[in-house]
């Protein structure tokens, strides 16, 4: 069976995000069986879900997700629909209330791009929200304790139950992500 893998870059970023492009060279190198998929994710919330949704549902095979930060969401989102297993790295969790502070104009850090956050992204955020996981077991959740964007005892809190692999220090950036790659693909069992 074909093995998919969605990989959800966070909020403002894009396909061409550091921990993207050395997944994907990782993917590439080591398992080249495996279809990686790295869309890169409208800035609107609305038409992400639409986006997301297409790509996912339009691939065979097994469905295997890992997200950063606000793609750590989306992970969850599929993971809970589909029955599957993600990875998340520094995901947020119920995004709807922390991402008031972002209402307005933005601007994507990796395309320089400007699009605007709107209350109905935020009611979109809220509607497809996970607010519990069915199966705790199916996830592996990357937390670094220097994240200065989420902090990581309301991960350890939400994700209660997950299979965790917590760094001292770092960043909501996760710096030691090339050293978890093996951990990734054993949880993966690619």
């Amino acid at each position: 069976m074909i093995k998919n893998i969605f990989y959800f870059h966070g909020f403002a970023s894009s396909a061409d995000s550091t921990k993207a492009v050395v997944f994907d060279n990782f993917i590439k190198e080591r398992f080249p069986d495996v279809s990686l998929h790295i869309p890169d994710i409208d800035n609107s919330i609305e038409k992400s879900f639409i986006q997301l949704e297409k790509l996912v549902e339009e691939k065979e095979g097994e469905k295997l997700f890992i997200g950063s930060s606000l793609g750590g969401f989306y992970a969850s989102y599929f993971a809970e629909k589909l029955d599957s297993k993600a990875v998340l790295i520094n995901p947020a969790s119920n995004p709807y209330l922390g991402m008031e502070m972002y209402l307005g104009k933005n601007k994507n850090y990796s395309t320089n791009e400007e699009f605007y956050l709107t209350k109905k992204d935020l009611e979109v955020l809220k509607q497809n929200n996970v607010s519990a996981l069915n199966s705790p077991f199916n996830y592996l959740v990357l937390i670094e304790t220097g994240d200065d964007v989420i902090p990581f005892k309301h991960t350890l809190d939400f994700y209660h139950g997950c299979n965790f692999c917590i760094v001292n220090e770092g960043s909501h950036s996760f710096d030691s992500f090339k050293e978890k790659l093996e951990t990734i693909s054993n949880f993966m069992e690619l």
